[in-house]
Formats: C-alpha cells, sequence, structure tokens
C-alpha cells in the first residue's frame, strides 16, 4: 500500500484525510497537536512539528513515504516543499515554495519581474519602524509575513496606531519579519479562490468574491461579479505570476485586487490549498474535485481536474461568534436552512468561544447554495439574521 504523509490534523483537513484512505493510500498524520481532530481518520500519527524540516524529513525516510502533501497549511508548505526535494517526491520546489509563502520574498518578485504591487517596507524587529515611518502611506496594512489566518493582520487608517500593530505582528512570525504596505483601493470585492497547478500551468482556477470583518475573512462567494473581459485579464495574470514564479505542481490560494482603473494586483499566491474548506466550496460552485487533484498530485499520479466551465452561486461562510461564552451550538433559521448544502462545526458544546477576529476564533463553516446572484446577495446581506451562534447565558 503506498503511503502519504499528511501535514496536520485540524478539521478543515479532515476531508483530505479522509479521502485519501479512500482512495486507498496508508496515510499518516502529522504535528504538535495529538488532539486535533484528524488524526483519528488516519491509519497512524506521529507527534512531530509541521514546522520542523528536518524532524518531518526523519521521519518521512523512516516510513519511506510515496507522497506528502500540505493541504490547507500554510505553515508546513515549505517543509512539505523540503521533503519534496530531499526525497525527489511529487511536488514543487523549495525556493518556489518560501518565494510564494513569505509576504517580502513575494512582494520583491513581483517587483522585480514587473507584476503590480503594492509599495512595502520590511521590519526585523519593532524599532525600526522609527526610521521607516515617514515612508509609509496610508491607509496601510501590518502582516506578519509568513502567518495565517489572518493572525497579527491589521489594517491601520492613519499613523495613530501604527506602532501597536507592529508590535503586535511580530509575535506572529516565525521567522521574525513584519511587512507594511500600502493599501490598494478597489471598487471590487478582493478577488478570491483556489488553483491547481500542473507541470507549471494553471489547469483548474475559479475566483469568488470575499467579505471581510475587519481584517479577517468571513466567506468567499462564487462567481465573481467582474466582467468576463476583466476576469480573463486576472487568470492571465495569476497564470503569469505562477509560472514566472517557479512554481510546478499542487493546489494554490489565490487573493487578487483590481483597481478603479482596471490594474491587477495579486495580493496572494499561498502554495497549498485554501483553509476553511475552500476546496469543498469549490467542488460546490465548479464541480471540479480539488482535493482529489492535490493527493494525485502529492503521489506523482495523473491528475484528472478538468478546466472550470461554468460557475454556479455558493457562498463559503466562515461562522464567527460576536460575543464570548460557552458555545451551545449554531443556529439556522428555517428560510436559510435549505440552502445549506454542507455544514462543519469546529466546537463542542461548552467549549469557550470568544469574538471572531482571525482563524483561530472560526466556530464552523457552511456551505451554501442559492438560484441566482440576487438571492445570494441578499442572502448575504442578512446572513447574522438567519446564521447564529448561541452561547450559554
Amino acid at each position: 500500500m503506498r503511503k502519504i504523509l499528511m501535514l496536520g490534523g485540524a478539521y478543515s483537513q479532515i476531508p483530505a484525510i479522509k479521502r485519501a484512505r479512500e482512495l486507498g493510500y496508508y496515510v499518516i498524520t502529522c504535528d504538535y497537536l495529538p488532539a486535533n481532530p484528524g488524526h483519528v481518520f488516519a491509519d497512524e500519527y506521529a507527534e512531530i512539528s509541521t514546522t520542523d524540516k528536518e524532524a518531518v524529513l526523519r521521519f518521512a525516510r523512516e516510513k519511506d513515504i510515496d507522497g506528502i502533501i500540505a493541504y490547507a497549511s500554510d505553515p508546513s508548505a515549505a517543509t512539505a516543499a523540503y521533503v519534496c526535494d530531499a526525497m525527489q517526491l511529487s511536488g514543487a520546489d523549495y525556493e518556489s515554495v518560501r518565494l510564494l509563502s513569505e509576504k517580502d520574498l513575494f512582494r520583491r518578485f513581483q517587483k522585480e519581474n514587473g507584476f503590480c504591487a503594492p509599495g512595502f517596507i520590511v521590519l526585523t524587529k519593532p524599532e525600526e519602524l522609527t526610521d521607516a515611518i515617514s515612508r509609509i502611506k496610508y491607509p496601510c496594512m501590518v502582516k506578519p509575513v509568513d502567518s495565517s489566518g489572518s493572525k497579527g493582520v491589521c489594517r491601520i487608517e492613519k499613523q495613530t496606531g501604527l506602532q501597536q500593530a507592529v508590535a503586535g505582528a511580530f509575535p506572529f512570525s516565525r521567522c521574525g519579519r513584519v511587512i507594511v504596505e500600502e493599501c490598494i483601493e478597489s471598487p471590487y470585492n478582493q478577488l478570491h479562490g483556489d488553483g491547481v497547478v500542473v507541470d507549471g500551468k494553471l489547469l483548474f482556477v475559479a475566483l469568488g468574491e470575499q467579505r471581510f470583518k475587519h481584517s479577517a475573512p468571513i466567506g468567499t462567494s462564487f462567481p465573481a461579479r467582474l466582467d468576463q473581459s476583466l476576469m480573463r485579464d486576472v487568470y492571465e495574470e495569476v497564470s503569469r505570476v505562477v509560472e514566472r514564479s517557479g512554481f510546478l505542481c499542487g493546489g494554490i490560494n489565490i487573493e487578487v485586487r483590481v483597481t478603479e482603473q482596471r490594474e491587477i494586483y495579486v495580493i496572494e499566491i499561498g502554495p497549498r490549498t485554501g483553509g476553511n474548506y475552500v476546496p469543498q466550496i469549490m467542488e460546490l460552485a465548479t464541480g471540479g474535485d480539488e482535493v482529489d487533484a492535490v493527493l494525485q498530485i502529492a503521489m506523482g499520479e495523473p491528475c484528472t481536474v478538468e478546466p472550470v466551465e461554468h460557475v454556479q452561486c455558493c457562498f463559503q461562510y466562515i461562522i464567527g461568534s460576536d460575543v464570548s461564552g460557552p458555545f451551545r451550538e449554531i443556529f439556522f433559521d428555517e428560510y436559510i436552512r435549505d440552502k445549506v448544502a454542507c455544514t462543519y462545526i469546529h466546537k463542542q458544546k461548552g467549549e469557550p468561544v470568544g469574538e471572531y477576529e482571525n482563524s483561530s476564533g472560526v466556530v464552523g463553516v457552511a456551505l451554501l447554495k442559492f438560484k441566482d446572484p440576487e438571492e445570494m446577495e441578499n442572502d448575504i446581506k442578512n446572513i447574522k439574521q438567519h446564521i447564529k451562534v448561541l452561547v450559554e447565558e
């Protein structure tokens, strides 16, 4: 039986763990959290940090694995690529993954290769802000260069609050760097979705409109409402970035902003599938099975995913609480219930929940399907009336 090492066992990784076993692979999971819920679905678990490249490589060699994947995980993407390089397994190479994973490296790459990119500065310690502050334009975004799940990310409208935001971002950077970059203003919602790259080419991709609460995403709706000509330009620009970066194969998570002048800014290309069940909303909206595709790529097998031909009206809703307290349930009213295609709940009854600010506050995710764009937009506007997190008094 062929073996696949899956880095992590969080809730959003469970669909891939289950599917890998259904495909007949011997599934090994690893991370530093034995209580993570995904491990019970694997054939074997090892308590090894997914960011410890050398430890994971030693374990992978010991187990003589046939493939490795960092499904829906930013922190472990570089580790998977490192192991692929060392063991000559199928997957993207370490340097291209690092280029896409670290925000400051990606911005420099964009500038050097003629792509649209926001102005930015990079800090290696909070004290460096004093000398750089005169070069910062507002509004700006403060981001750890290598964090995930919106942790440490903050939009700053003016100089007041910048120092605090920078100091707050550093603890979330594993490599100890923070980027401060100009906000790219857009008359449209940010574009967001996943793609699958095969032999350096973007084979499968769909982008929807990402919605936010402050700097944290609350969901993505499909399809995007931009005109077809502009969407074609967006896909071509993403393809150019992928090809120039040297990223050869695997899933990618994409964020793009388009200005009023129709300038296309690729904000991020994460070298892994999206979190919060993005592959599942991609399948609901397009019919394309991204999970099978990335597993096939990791195992060196032919990828069966096809280019997207039609996108249905769907919404991935990241459910968070507006108040703190012991979790009781997620309430769906009668109106919305028939539109819910799938629900994933991350909290047990009585478990503490807090106000949603980043991925650590996700209570669950609902995937919804609608008959037309008008119905979808109206329901998204009123989503808090239809889906509520209830806590104990």
